[in-house]
């Protein structure tokens, strides 16, 4: 099948932009009402849950939470009509709006809430900071972190690897007085799936354990074969030229590789005519000036591993 012009392309973008907008119910009037937390609720803890009415027409929601000086601590996009945020002790009002593609609802009014610390740390959470969930890391070198709980007294840490269906765990650290930690080189010595968790304790009681994965991943991507154009396939300067080319890795663990295409008038590369990036491994584009183009592909995988560059293919425009 002929493949799209990109001012066809652009053109049917804006097309469909348009009909969106025509399409979307205008909530622009419309007002949430809140559930919970109510006004002048107390809650005992570090978690709040918010949540409110459902609007129709939103597709998502804005949520806000304000400090007594209306500071904005939160403002965040969900999905969803509930939402849970790690917070710390104090004073705080909120409100929330509905959004979707073309217009935003009035936000609902204003409700204060307050947070108080409490030694029970049974419903409590830890919100994980970094590594990321999911993330994939090329150093065995990592640092993790979390948000403190004010009324707990220790944290403990732990790391997993998995082995099949099994996890092993390979660290722990039982008593951390602080919530970041630098684990020994060679803890983690393998490109695999791992996981953390991190759970908080104090002489009352114990939040239950709170975990992310990560991957370690240390293969450089593999150089990619060039499909299309073929070698000395000869062009138009009105004919598109359709760029593919495929990625096969065969690393133990594989991650999203993002290719980077360039074009040149010399084989060298000295100078590069045309650069594009993206994950889908084709690319289309009109040349205007008549010669002998140059093309390779580079490949950068999630953890950010560089591979080396494919063979240099060719085609002519005339």
């Amino acid at each position: 099948m002929k493949r799209l012009s990109r001012n066809l392309i652009v053109a049917l973008a804006f097309f469909f932009w348009a009909c969106d907008d025509v399409l979307e119910e205008d909530i622009s009037n419309d007002v949430i009402s809140i559930i919970a937390p109510s006004d002048g609720l107390v809650v005992e803890g570090n978690m709040v849950q918010l949540r409110w009415n459902e609007l129709e027409g939103a597709d998502e929601y804005r949520v806000q939470i304000m400090a007594k000086n209306q500071f904005i601590v939160l403002d965040s996009l969900v999905g969803q009509n509930i939402f849970n945020y790690q917070i710390d002790s104090g004073e705080y009002t909120w409100r929330v709006r509905g959004e979707n593609f073309a217009y935003v609802s009035l936000f609902s009014f204003e409700s204060a809430f307050s947070i108080v610390a409490s030694l029970d740390l049974t419903n409590q959470i830890i919100t994980l900071e970094s590594p990321k969930d999911k993330t994939y890391l090329n150093n065995e070198e990592i640092d993790f972190s979390w948000q403190v709980i004010s009324t707990a007294d220790m944290y403990e840490f732990e790391i997993f690897s998995l082995d099949g269906a099994n996890e092993v765990s390979i660290f722990k650290e039982e008593s951390l007085t602080t919530t970041s930690i630098s684990i020994p080189s060679g803890t983690i010595t393998k490109d695999s799936e791992y996981r953390w968790r991190v759970s908080a304790s104090n002489s009352n009681s114990a939040t239950k354990p709170f975990q992310r994965k990560f991957f370690l991943d240390t293969i450089d991507p593999p150089a990619p074969a060039l499909n299309t154009p073929t070698a000395d396939q000869v062009f138009t300067t009105t004919t598109e030229v359709n760029f593919t080319w495929t990625f096969t890795d065969t690393g133990s663990v594989q991650s999203n590789i993002t290719g980077t295409l360039e074009v040149s008038t010399d084989e060298s590369f000295t100078t590069v005519t045309l650069t594009e990036t993206n994950s889908d491994g084709e690319f289309t584009n009109t040349f205007e000036t008549p010669d002998t183009y140059y093309w390779r592909v580079v490949g950068t995988d999630a953890a950010s591993n560089v591979g080396a560059n494919s063979a240099i293919g060719s085609f002519i425009v005339n």
